[in-house]
C-alpha cells in the first residue's frame, strides 16, 4: 500500500511509485502542504531558487494586510519605477537610427551595471541615464524647433523677394508690382488703386499698401483664406504656396492699420506663424543672409547633439533586456516575500505553500542551495504539515508538456478540475480530433491541415525565437499539435468517406457495375440477374465504394449512415463520461455516488439510447438480401425511429415490419420499466441517506475525544531539517460545511431532471456530426462542380485557369478556414456540454496550481 515513512527520501517513496503507475495527467499530482523556516539573510536566495525550480505555490500569510502596508511595498514601487525608466530608455533606443557617421564602439565602464546584483546600483544608474537622455532630448528638440523656425523664415524671405522682385524704393514701383500680382483686377480698378496709394503717401508719408507674411498648416489654408477675406470685407489679397512638411507659405496684401489688426488676430486664431519681413529690398537681403548663417550654425549644433545622444543610447541599449529581466525577477521575489510571515522573536521568515509529493527531493535541495548561496548561519527547516486535503483544498497540478498543454488548456477553459478529480484531457487527445474529423472528413483537406501543422512543428524553434507573431498565427502555433492530429484523423475519415477534394478514389476497384439490362448497378460477383440489383458478395475492403458518389441515391445513403454513426459515437462518448464518474466515486470513496448516481444513470442511458445503438448495430449486421430474408415478406429494414417511438407510445407491441429479433417486445417493456425506476432511484435515496449519516454523526460526536497535535519547534542543526507530520495533522483543517437537507435535496432534484432531459437533448446534439459532415461534403461538391468541372466543359483555357484559382481560394478560405473553425467549435461544445458534464466539475471547480516562477508570459 501507499504508506508514509519517516524520512524525506522514504516517506513518499512508495507513494511516488503508485503515482508514477497511475500517471499525472489522468489525475492531478498528490500535493503536500509544507511550512518553511529560514533566516532573514537566506530569504532572497531561497525564494530565488524556489522560483527558478517552479515547484511551490506560496500561500499568502498576510491576507489581512493591505498591499500598501506590506513590508516590501516600497521596494516593489521602486521596481515599478525602474521598469518605467527602462521602458522610456527602450522607446528612445527604438527611435534612434544608426548612422555610419556616428558609429564607434562604446562600452559601460561599470561592470556592476552590465550584470547587476543589487537594485540600488541599477536604480541609481537608471535615474542618471534617464535624466541625461531627457535633458539632451529636450535640448535637441529645442534646437530643431529653432532650426525649423529659421528655415521657415528663410522660405518666407525668399518668397517675398520673388513677389516683390520688381519693387524699387518708390511706392509706385511697389504698387505696380502688386497690381501685376492682382491680375484679375480691371484696368480702371487698378488705376484707382494706384491713385489711392499715391494720395495716401502724400498725406501720411507712408504707403497705403503693406503685407503680412508667414506659415500655416496646409490643412488650415482654405479656411484661413476664407476667414481673412470675410473679416477684411474683401480689402486684402492673399497669395499662398505649399511647401514641404505639410506647411503653406502665405503673403497677405492689405491696406490700413485696422485691416492689418484684423488679419493679425486671424493669424493668431489659426496658429499661423508670422515673420517680420522688411519692406526695403536691401534689408530683406541682409535678413536672408543672417538667416542662412544662423542655419549653418544650428546644423553644426544639431549634428553634435545627435552624436552625443547616439553615444548615450549605444551605451545602454544592449543591456536593456538584461536590466528588465533582473528587475522583473527582483519584483517577483519581493512580491513573494510579501506572502511570508516574519517571526520577530526568533528572527526567522515563515513560509507556507503546496508542493507536489514527487518534487519533495528537489524542494529540499532548493532550500539547501538557498542557504549555502546566502551564507546564512541559521539552518533552514522544512516541515510537512499535511498531505492531500488535510490542510484544506489543495491546488490542482497536472504535469504537461508542449503536446498535452493545448488539450489541457481546452479543458481548463471549461473549468479547473478539483483536486485528484479525473481529468478529461487524456480522453480529449483522441476524441477531440476524431469528432472533428467526423465533421471534416476529406483526404485532401486533411493533408493540407496536417502539412500546415507539420511545418509549424518542424520549425517551431525558429518561430519561437523569431519576431513577434500576429494573434491569429499565435493561436495556430500554440495549437500546432492538435491541428496536426485533426489533419491526420481527417485523412482517416476521408478514406472512410472515400473523398479527396470531393473526388472518390477507386483504390481497390469498385465492387459494383452497370449493365445495359438495368438502370440499377449490381455486384460484379453477383450480377446473374441485373434487374435485381443484388449487392456484391465481397464488399469494398475499406470505406465506401466509389460508385456511391455518382449514384442517384448517394445522398440518402450517406445521410442514413452518418446519422446512425453520429448516434453510435455520441452514446458511446456519453457512456464513457458516466463511467468516469464511477471512477471518481471509487477514488474518493463515495459509495453513495456509486449506488445512487452512477448505477441509475448508466442503466437509464443504456436502457433507452444504448438500446437504440444496439438496434443500429443489429440493423447494420443483418443481411437483408439473404435467401431466408427474401422468402419472408416481413423481413425488411425497419424504421428505427418508429421502433423507439413505439417503445414509449405502445409498450409491449411491436409491428411485424419493425421486428429485428425474437422477444423484442418483452425486452422493450423491461427496458422501459428499468428507465422509469431509475428516475426515483437517482432522486430520493442519496439525500435521505446523507441526512441519516449526518444525524448519526451528531449523535456520536460527543463520544469522540478531540485530538490535538503538538507543533514542532525548529531546532538548531547543521543542515536542512525535514520533519513530517501524520496524515490529517496540523492546525489548518477547515471546519466542515454546515449540513442543509433542503439544499441537498433541491440540488439532487435539479441534477436528476438535468440528467434525464439531457440524455435526450445531448443525444440529439451529437447529430451535429452528421449535419456538419453533410455540409462539408456538399460544399466540396458544389465548389468542384461549379469551379472545376464546369470551366473544363467550356474548353476555354482562361475560364479554366480563373475557375481553378477561384476553387483554390474557396477551398482555403471557406473549407479550410470557416468550415474547420465551425467543426472545431462544435467538437468543443460536444466535449464541454455532452461529455464533461457527466463527471467533471459536478461538485464545483478547483483551483489551479500556480507556482512561484520567474518566467513571464508573452503579454508581459
Amino acid at each position: 500500500s501507499c504508506g508514509a515513512g519517516t524520512k524525506c527520501g522514504e516517506s513518499f517513496g512508495v507513494r511516488l511509485l503508485c503515482r508514477d503507475i497511475m500517471g499525472s495527467l489522468l489525475r492531478s499530482e498528490e500535493m503536500a502542504y509544507v511550512r518553511l523556516y529560514f533566516d532573514q539573510v537566506a530569504a532572497h536566495d531561497t525564494l530565488a531558487e524556489l522560483a527558478r525550480s517552479e515547484i511551490i505555490q506560496l500561500e499568502d500569510l498576510n491576507q489581512e494586510v493591505s498591499s500598501f502596508q506590506k513590508e516590501a511595498a516600497g521596494e516593489i514601487r521602486r521596481c515599478e519605477e525602474m521598469l518605467r525608466r527602462i521602458r522610456y530608455l527602450d522607446e528612445q533606443a527604438k527611435s534612434y537610427k544608426e548612422d555610419e557617421h556616428y558609429r564607434y564602439s562604446t562600452e559601460l565602464e561599470d561592470r556592476r551595471i552590465m550584470s547587476p546584483k543589487k537594485l540600488e546600483d541599477l536604480d541609481e544608474f537608471l535615474c542618471t541615464m534617464e535624466h541625461s537622455v531627457k535633458q539632451i532630448t529636450t535640448h535637441e528638440e529645442s534646437i530643431e524647433g529653432s532650426y525649423e523656425e529659421l528655415n521657415e523664415m528663410r522660405l518666407v524671405l525668399e518668397a517675398c523677394e520673388d513677389v516683390l522682385r520688381d519693387t524699387n524704393r518708390g511706392e509706385r514701383g511697389f504698387v505696380t508690382s502688386l497690381v501685376k500680382q492682382m491680375g484679375a483686377l480691371t484696368p480702371a480698378a487698378a488705376n484707382a488703386f494706384r491713385e489711392l496709394s499715391e494720395q495716401s503717401r502724400t498725406y501720411s508719408g507712408k504707403g497705403l499698401v503693406n503685407f503680412i507674411a508667414g506659415m500655416i498648416d496646409t490643412e488650415r489654408r482654405a479656411a484661413f483664406e476664407r476667414t481673412t477675406f470675410r473679416v477684411t470685407k474683401g480689402n486684402c489679397f492673399v497669395k499662398s504656396e505649399d511647401v514641404s512638411g505639410g506647411r503653406t507659405l502665405f503673403i497677405v496684401f492689405l491696406t490700413g492699420s485696422k485691416v492689418r489688426s484684423k488679419v493679425e488676430r486671424t493669424c493668431t486664431a489659426f496658429q499661423a506663424a508670422r515673420y517680420p519681413i522688411p519692406e526695403d529690398s536691401e534689408e530683406r537681403e541682409k535678413s536672408h543672409g543672417a538667416c542662412i548663417e544662423r542655419l549653418r550654425e544650428l546644423e553644426l549644433v544639431i549634428t553634435a547633439t545627435k552624436a552625443s545622444r547616439a553615444e548615450i543610447i549605444r551605451n545602454y541599449r544592449d543591456y536593456l533586456d538584461i536590466w528588465r529581466d533582473f528587475v522583473e525577477d527582483e519584483k517577483t521575489i519581493l512580491q513573494a516575500s510579501n506572502k511570508l510571515n516574519y517571526d520577530t522573536s526568533r528572527s526567522l521568515f515563515i513560509a507556507e505553500g503546496w508542493v507536489a509529493s514527487t518534487d519533495m527531493e528537489e524542494f529540499t535541495a532548493c532550500i539547501k542551495r538557498g542557504q549555502l548561496s546566502s551564507n546564512a548561519q541559521a539552518p533552514s527547516l522544512v516541515e510537512v504539515r499535511g498531505v492531500g486535503k488535510s490542510q484544506g483544498e489543495p491546488p490542482t497540478y497536472f504535469r504537461i508538456n508542449k503536446f498535452t498543454s493545448v488539450f489541457q488548456a481546452i479543458i481548463e477553459s471549461y473549468g479547473i478540475a478539483q483536486y485528484e478529480e479525473m481529468n478529461p484531457a487524456p480522453f480529449a487527445v483522441i476524441t477531440f480530433p476524431f469528432l472533428f474529423a467526423v465533421m471534416f472528413g476529406d483526404v485532401g483537406h486533411g493533408v493540407i491541415m496536417a502539412c500546415f501543422a507539420l511545418i509549424l512543428i518542424i520549425f517551431e524553434r525558429a518561430f519561437q525565437n523569431g519576431p513577434k507573431r500576429s494573434e491569429f498565427f499565435a493561436y495556430c502555433f500554440n495549437g500546432r499539435y492538435i491541428i496536426f492530429l485533426m489533419g491526420l484523423f481527417s485523412i482517416f475519415t476521408g478514406f472512410i468517406y472515400n473523398e479527396v477534394f470531393a473526388v472518390p478514389m477507386n483504390i481497390f476497384v469498385s465492387r459494383w457495375k452497370f449493365t445495359d439490362e438495368s438502370d440499377m448497378a449490381c455486384g460484379i460477383d453477383n450480377c446473374e440477374d441485373p434487374g435485381a440489383a443484388n449487392p456484391p458478395l465481397k464488399p469494398y475492403p475499406f470505406g465506401f465504394d466509389p460508385i456511391w458518389k455518382i449514384s442517384k441515391n448517394s445522398l440518402a445513403m450517406f445521410n442514413s449512415y452518418k446519422m446512425k454513426l453520429s448516434i453510435v459515437l455520441g452514446v458511446t462518448h456519453m457512456i464513457v463520461g458516466i463511467f468516469n464518474s464511477f471512477w471518481n466515486a471509487v477514488h474518493f470513496q463515495e459509495n453513495l455516488d456509486i449506488f445512487f448516481v452512477f448505477i441509475p444513470q448508466i442503466l437509464f442511458m443504456c436502457s433507452i439510447f444504448g438500446y437504440l445503438v444496439l438496434l443500429i448495430v443489429v440493423k447494420w449486421m443483418t443481411d437483408w438480401n439473404s435467401v431466408e430474408c427474401q422468402n419472408d415478406p416481413n423481413c425488411q429494414p425497419p424504421d428505427l425511429k418508429a421502433i423507439l417511438i413505439g417503445m414509449f407510445m405502445s409498450p409491449g407491441h411491436v409491428p411485424p415490419e419493425n421486428t429485428l429479433f425474437r422477444g423484442q417486445a418483452v425486452v422493450q417493456v423491461i427496458l422501459l420499466l428499468l428507465a422509469l425506476v431509475c428516475i426515483p432511484w437517482m432522486l430520493l435515496p442519496r439525500p435521505l441517506l446523507l441526512r441519516r449519516r449526518h444525524y448519526h454523526k451528531i449523535r456520536y460526536e460527543s463520544l469522540v475525544p478531540s485530538s490535538s497535535t503538538e507543533e514542532h519547534q525548529p531546532g538548531d542543526t547543521d543542515d536542512t531539517v525535514f520533519v513530517k507530520k501524520g496524515e490529517g495533522a496540523g492546525d489548518g483543517d477547515k471546519p466542515e460545511k454546515e449540513f442543509n437537507f433542503q439544499d441537498i435535496f433541491v440540488g439532487q432534484l435539479i441534477h436528476t431532471i438535468e440528467f434525464v432531459l439531457g440524455a435526450v437533448s445531448n443525444t440529439a446534439s451529437y447529430l451535429r456530426l452528421w449535419a456538419l459532415s453533410l455540409a462539408h461534403s456538399e460544399l466540396s461538391d458544389v465548389f468542384l462542380e461549379k469551379l472545376i468541372f464546369f470551366p473544363l466543359s467550356s474548353g476555354n483555357i482562361v475560364i479554366v485557369l480563373v475557375g481553378f484559382l477561384v476553387w483554390i481560394a474557396a477551398t482555403l478560405g471557406v473549407l479550410m478556414g470557416m468550415e474547420s473553425l465551425s467543426a472545431f467549435l462544435h467538437a468543443l461544445r460536444l466535449h464541454w456540454v455532452e461529455f464533461q458534464n457527466k463527471f467533471y466539475n459536478i461538485h464545483g471547480t478547483g483551483r489551479k496550481f500556480i507556482p512561484l516562477t520567474l518566467k513571464r508570459s508573452e503579454e508581459e
